[in-house]
């Protein structure tokens, strides 16, 4: 739209390439997806790529410009808790995998090795958001869990930075509700859409499964984006806006409150995080959890506080409305 844009290109490159050494870097995208309710992802290249996927719409595709940008896609048991080996270790082994050269599952690889100074993005969704927080949090000696069962050291190093959708950053109210923690009629609906599995009770909105409790600061920054489009019924059990599984507070890695009550206008700045730094808000888009990661909904888009969208210039004031029609796979296609 007339006037709203991105950032400009200097502070745009100074935003999201400051760790990648050069603004005009392509760099190889590696695609981390969410919660699983089986292990299909984790056995089957197949699901882990169709995860990203909603009949002729594909995430990968356009976040990848119609595959002109290399990419990987990870596969793990997302039916495990975020810190276990066969989640964040096989994760971190995944994306040190990609930055040797290695192929993925599918034989997608990287163009570039890290020793030929490639770059790399990671693009992950919902508790695909918590999973790298835990090994971006780890990457150090002094950390809580430093390399707890995977090269954490190594992924921090070889990342240039985490763009998450959805996230699931401080959990998620619809976990708790799945495992009887909330009102008696969330948890009551709840329990006939799924069970409180390994993963979800990890992904309560409770301080003692929280990520922050478990790591330190992101190593690499995360750059949120997420959805507001209520889903009918879901939605209620959860407060301020949301995509109908993880409230904002998550979505954007709120310090304080878990379950506080956000919005477009509202939602936690960039000096507000679950950690004091490595955190940093990108915009909002009126998608709901699926619509975030299978490009199937191109709609408006907002601004948010600390968000990096211009308006003659400067920063647009939150809610803006900044694009009436684009998807957060578009979105990401845009920032390189």
């Amino acid at each position: 739209m007339s006037g709203r844009r991105l950032l400009p290109p200097g502070l745009l490159a100074l935003a999201l390439f400051a760790l990648a050494g050069s603004a005009a870097a392509q760099p190889c995208l590696i695609f981390v997806h969410g919660k699983q309710t089986n292990t299909n992802t984790y056995t089957s290249y197949t699901s882990a790529r169709n995860y990203w996927v909603n009949g002729s719409a594909d995430f990968v595709r356009t976040a990848t410009k119609s595959f002109a940008t290399p990419y990987y896609v990870v596969g793990y048991n997302g039916t495990r808790p975020y810190w276990e080996s066969q989640s964040a270790g096989e994760v971190a082994n995944e994306i040190v995998n990609a930055t040797n050269g290695g192929a993925d599952a599918g034989g997608r690889r990287c163009s570039k090795t890290y020793a030929q100074g490639g770059t790399f993005w990671v693009i992950a969704h919902s508790m695909g958001g918590a999973v790298m927080d835990f090994i971006l949090g780890n990457n150090d000696a002094s950390d809580p869990n430093f390399n707890l069962n995977g090269p954490y050291d190594q992924v921090a190093q070889r990342l240039s930075l985490v763009i998450t959708t959805g996230g699931a950053h401080r959990g998620s109210q619809g976990a708790d509700a799945v495992c009887l923690q909330s009102n008696p009629l969330c948890s009551f609906i709840a329990i006939f859409i799924q069970s409180c599995d390994d993963a979800t009770y990890w992904l309560r909105s409770s301080d003692d499964v929280q990520v922050r409790t478990f790591a330190n600061a992101p190593a690499r920054t995360v750059y949120l984006t997420g959805g507001y489009e209520a889903i009918f019924g879901a939605s209620a059990c959860l407060n301020g806006e949301d995509d109908g599984v993880v409230q904002y507070a998550s979505i954007f890695a709120c310090g304080g409150s878990a379950t506080a009550s956000y919005d477009n206008s509202n939602v936690c700045n960039n000096s507000n995080k679950q950690e004091s730094s490595g955190f940093a808000n990108l915009d909002a888009a009126h998608e709901n959890h699926s619509d975030e990661r299978d490009d199937s909904d191109s709609d408006v888009r907002k601004q948010i506080p600390g968000g990096i969208w211009t308006c003659s210039g400067v920063p647009c004031a939150a809610n803006t409305t900044v694009q009436s029609s684009m998807t957060t796979a578009r979105f990401i296609s845009i920032l390189y």
